[in-house]
């Protein structure tokens, strides 16, 4: 009897039990309950698991013979054995070709491990399952800091990469650590975003420009300067010496848009800042947007200039700051009818002009307006809202000071502060205010060492010796570095106050608000990417042999970048429309814009942004072979190796991520499964892993994986449908081999293709699906790993989350309504 375990405490904690089996546990202290270990149990454990797991061998690196049963006092064991009882209850063990425990058998073990792991988790309940201080993680400080001071500017470019915990998780109190040159980058970061706040100089010069044609004639890559924007055309103006270099700006434009006859393509307007240095052009996207109406529009687009490529003033052949204006249709559009035509231009020279056909969405520029810096008065708002204007100023500047640091350490610390708070941090000003020119300097200096305090650095819940409820401001915290990765706004901040925010109604009208805000893009952009390892497919390099039309794409890391966004949009839709999590395994939909569209043949998508499109509207062909996770090229080009599918990646992430049960690593000095020896590159991947399985020591694992992997090779390594495969042979050459998707998965049962492997999730592992994410998102809800004293917690969000047809948003409300995520 063999059990595939992993070390690691999140491999099988949280299982379902799929087979139903009634659980009822005794309570503490009825010893006389349980089988007796030695004359019942482990005569059981001796017929059918020590040969697998004793003194001989130890698959999985488990040994049961020798293992402690003193759950009580060994956590370890205690780890171990609720992992046995997880492969019991699912059914994977004994393997298939063991006969199966007979019904005596195990309701003998499990009649022992239920009551005897119940009992280690009550003990383990007032010790585990709680972090007291979390220190916020990058994008939470970035976002922080942003809101706090109201001043987008990237304030985390220099800090360390956190570090990422057992569970993928990046908000893990356990992994995110401090360290003095940690300290140190705080500090840097603190300073030079309130130098860009807080303005001592007089109101700066603003600089105004108005264009009504391009100043540039042309850029690199045959770019021409126009008025119409099309295919090698843009709206190029360029400001030598009057421009801002710190500051907000503001760009005001009026296009003209004239659209096809026929309902289609859009105009796709794309605003860039930045320089020319020589033969680059080194440009930032300020705004993309797509045009749905005819006829004029007058936009407006704000921005920080501070977050663009800027020139240096009397360097380079191009000096000057650039703003263009492009048509991104254009671009990344293979239909309409573009062709060149020569012309006589105004200086009497030849010149060859790109010109459209009557399909094409034209753009117009009638004029571009800059300025910058732009502010409604001076000191701009951010300013006025941490030196608000007071009379008490000029009068009484000790009272003064003590008011500005009591608001902002109280929205900086998240809570109120108290007297004596505000005395510490005002005594600090007093000693530095004779070092500094004036109040503003003194106080900024002073506000820097509060933005390094702990308070605003840590999430911090200080609790005693025992587990207690939040309190509101503690709770708005958690519930808003959860859905927006950043600190309460002002109505978080009065519910707490007022303490409403603790009533259980207020907190899931909290959710709806809450999810419905850009703000919980945030969430929803760093959860996907923990969860599901977006990131992976940027580690992957396409073997442009293989795919030689992604290696003719010019815009290759637009491309990337769409493919990483669709589970993102894809999450968002279910999460705010609070759809089914199915729709995670199954569903009759995609998230798509024009250019993904065209990447998976779907027709009739237009526009650079992402939407809903329904795969019932599609041909037979492609309805089948879209919808869900699964099908996405993020997750199968990160489970890939550039050139082909990656059976064992794909099957690694389906279990790992989609059902929380990952597979044990590959033992020592085991082969790859790919291989330069001749003769096999040319096998079939069936055929290579029959050949691969006649190792034993490869055979017990993979009987657990291939299955998985296997179902889903219909699609290539950049996730699009495929009838054969290509594969490069070790010489560079190229060879076609047919597709086979007929697999056997862990439990005996066969699946045959992509929709067989979604039918046989929805219905046979819908129950572990469930569980599996509620335990992703609960961890990362809490920051912090899951124990055995959460159990219980998991339990009944999962029933709920079933019950209520497993509703994303409906399980966020249940998650933050739930004891564990209002309990320090």
């Amino acid at each position: 009897m063999e059990f595939g375990i992993e070390t690691a405490i999140t491999r099988r904690i949280f299982l379902p039990c799929i087979l139903c089996i009634p659980w009822s546990f005794p309570a503490l202290g009825q010893a006389e309950a349980l089988p007796d270990f030695e004359r019942e149990v482990k005569p059981v454990l001796a017929k059918r698991c020590y040969g697998c797991h004793g003194a001989e061998k130890q698959k999985g690196k488990l040994r049961l013979d020798t293992m402690s049963t003193d759950l009580l006092k060994d956590p370890r064991s205690a780890e171990r054995w609720h992992e046995v009882r997880a492969v019991i209850n699912l059914g994977e063990m004994p393997p298939e070709d063991e006969p199966k425990l007979t019904a005596e058998e195990r309701r003998v073990i499990l009649d022992w491990l239920n009551p005897t792991i119940e009992r280690a988790v009550k003990l383990r309940q007032s010790k585990g399952g709680r972090v007291v201080v979390r220190r916020l993680n990058r994008n939470e400080y970035q976002n922080t800091l942003s809101d706090l001071l109201g001043v987008q500017l990237d304030y985390t470019r220099d800090f360390p990469p956190d570090g990422v915990s057992p569970d993928g998780m990046l908000n893990n109190g356990s992994s995110l650590q401090m360290s003095d040159i940690q300290l140190e980058f705080y500090m840097a970061a603190a300073r030079a975003a309130l130098d860009r706040v807080i303005v001592t100089e007089q109101e700066p010069k603003v600089f105004r420009h108005r264009f009504t044609k391009s100043t540039d004639g042309g850029f690199p890559d045959g770019v021409q300067g126009a008025n119409d924007l099309g295919r090698h055309r843009q709206f190029i103006v360029r400001m030598k010496n009057d421009y801002p270099e710190q500051g907000a700006f503001r760009i005001r434009t009026a296009v003209r848009v004239e659209l096809p006859e026929k309902k289609g393509p859009v105009p796709r307007l794309r605003v860039r800042v930045g320089y020319r240095p020589d033969t680059l052009v080194d440009m930032g996207t300020l705004a993309e947007l797509d045009l749905h109406e005819g006829g004029e529009h007058e936009l407006e687009f704000v921005g920080r200039i501070e977050n663009f490529p800027l020139p240096v003033r009397g360097q380079g052949k191009y000096p000057g700051l650039v703003v263009m204006l492009s048509n991104a249709y254009d671009e990344f559009s293979q239909t309409g009818k573009t062709q060149q035509r020569e012309i006589t231009g105004e200086d009497g020279k030849k010149k060859k002009i790109w010109v459209h056909g009557e399909d094409y969405p034209r753009l117009h520029v009638e004029w571009l307006e800059f300025e910058g810096p732009f502010f409604d008065q001076w000191p701009p708002e951010e300013h006025r809202r941490i030196l608000f204007p007071s009379h008490l100023r000029e009068t009484r500047e000790k009272a003064y000071v003590r008011k500005v640091l009591k608001s902002f350490l109280s929205r900086a610390w998240r809570r109120p502060v108290s007297r004596k708070e505000v005395r510490r941090y005002a005594g600090f000003y007093r000693k530095l205010r004779s070092e500094f020119p004036d109040l503003e300097s003194a106080l900024r200096e002073t506000l820097v060492m509060a933005l390094v305090a702990p308070d605003f650095l840590y999430l911090l819940e200080p609790a005693g010796g025992e587990s207690r409820p939040l309190t509101a401001h503690e709770l708005a915290s958690r519930l808003s570095y959860f859905l927006w990765n950043t600190m309460p706004d002002d109505e978080l901040r009065t519910l707490a106050d007022s303490g409403v925010l603790l009533n259980g109604t207020t907190l899931s009208a909290q959710v709806v608000r809450m999810v419905t805000d850009e703000r919980a893009n945030r969430f929803i952009d760093t959860f996907v990417e923990q969860w599901l390892d977006i990131d992976a497919m940027n580690r992957v390099e396409v073997d442009t042999k293989v795919h030689p039309a992604f290696g003719r794409n010019k815009r290759i890391d637009h491309l990337r970048e769409l493919i990483r966004r669709e589970p993102v949009e894809f999450f968002g839709e279910i999460l705010r429309q609070n759809l089914s999590a199915e729709n995670f395994i199954r569903s009759d939909f995609v998230m798509l814009n024009d250019a993904l569209a065209r990447h998976y043949r779907f027709d009739g998508v237009h526009g650079g942004a992402f939407r809903p499109v329904s795969t019932k509207l599609q041909s037979p062909e492609a309805k089948a072979k879209r919808g869900g996770l699964l099908t996405q090229s993020a997750i199968l080009l990160g489970a890939s190796t550039g050139g082909d599918s990656h059976i064992i990646k794909r099957a690694v992430f389906l279990r790992e991520r989609l059902l929380d049960d990952p597979p044990d690593p590959p033992p020592p000095n085991v082969p790859e499964l790919e291989t330069t020896e001749p003769g096999l590159a040319k096998l079939s991947i069936r055929e290579q892993l029959k050949h691969h399985n006649n190792d034993p020591a490869c055979s017990d694992c993979h009987r657990g994986i291939d299955g998985w992997g296997l179902a889903m090779e219909e699609y290539d390594a950049l996730g699009q449908w495929r009838t054969e495969i290509t594969r490069k042979l070790p010489d560079g050459k190229l060879i076609k081999l047919p597709v086979e998707t007929l697999a056997k998965l862990p439990d005996g049962r066969e699946v045959d293709g992509m929709e067989a492997l979604k039918e046989y999730l929805i219905t046979e592992r819908r129950e572990q699906f469930a569980r599996a994410f509620v335990v992703k998102l609960l961890t990362y809800a809490l920051g912090r790993s899951l124990e055995f004293s959460d159990e219980k917690h998991i339990d009944a969000l999962t029933r709920r989350f079933t019950d209520d047809n497993l509703r994303v948003q409906s399980l966020v409300q249940s998650i933050v309504t739930s004891e564990v995520f209002r309990t320090k």
